[in-house]
């Protein structure tokens, strides 16, 4: 397996866990009972695994990286065995705990503190926000009385940073404008660049943009289920968007 195959793998897992992981505040464990906090720390949890997998498929048990990923693991692991209906201090902390050591592995995947580890760091919250509004949309049937309030402030968040990620990466094709002339030998070649990139903006953007204010309306008029319906489309787009970005920048260096 090529080693950018194997990195984008590894930062689109650690991305998905550290995005997801930190917007567990949004909904308040209060209104939704414990067991949200338990489905969604298993989904980070999982997500933690398997980037440990692939890391230790070119690492060691015992380097530096696999141990904070075994803090991480164990955060999560913990929050999910032991979350009650209160969030404690205890599980703020290892709240912190978790968000801290991805950050870190991503600081440290990303080359430090670079225009890559930001990109890194938007990606990551674009790609944590659809995911755990998704995975929130699905407990509406759990607790049909909770409040849209946290389904209404992760789509505003989604808003703010599909903003922040446009610019970024029209200004980095603008930039690299090279790789999509005609005629171009850089990167795969004219027609592969320009299939990257029509899949990175058309499906992780402008779909992902169209599909978020159905989501509004739809949550504005209490369709809690049909809302799902298409947060769980959204997640799709963005995991092949962000896969595709992921791709971009570890083959070819671009931040799209």
């Amino acid at each position: 397996m090529g080693a950018e195959i194997l990195n984008v793998a590894e930062f689109f897992f650690m991305t998905l866990a550290l995005g997801v992981g930190m917007f567990t505040w949004i909904a308040s464990s209060k209104l939704t009972g414990a067991g949200f906090q338990q489905l969604i720390n298993s989904v980070c949890l999982g997500s933690t695994v398997i980037a440990l997998m692939i890391h230790l498929s070119y690492g060691t048990f015992t380097d530096p990286i696999t141990i904070i990923y075994y803090i991480a693991a164990a955060a999560f692991f913990l929050i999910r065995q032991l979350h009650k209906d209160e969030k404690s201090i205890f599980m703020w902390i290892l709240f912190i705990t978790h968000n801290l050591a991805l950050l870190y592995l991503l600081l440290n995947f990303q080359n430090g503190w670079s225009p890559q580890f930001h990109f890194g760091v938007s990606s990551t919250i674009l790609l944590g926000i659809i995911t755990y509004a998704m995975i929130l949309g699905h407990y509406y049937l759990v607790v049909p009385k909770l409040s849209v309030k946290p389904l209404k402030i992760s789509i505003l968040i989604l808003w703010a940073i599909l903003a922040i990620k446009v610019i970024w990466s029209g200004y980095e094709t603008y930039l690299n404008w090279d790789f999509f002339k005609e005629f171009t030998q850089l990167g795969g070649g004219y027609a592969f660049n320009w299939l990257m990139l029509t899949m990175r903006v058309g499906w992780g953007y402008v779909v992902i943009f169209a599909m978020s204010i159905f989501t509004w309306k739809l949550v504005k008029l209490r369709s809690t289920q049909s809302a799902t319906g298409v947060l769980y489309a959204m997640t799709i787009f963005v995991f092949v968007g962000e896969l595709v970005s992921a791709y971009l920048f570890f083959k070819y260096g671009l931040l799209i």
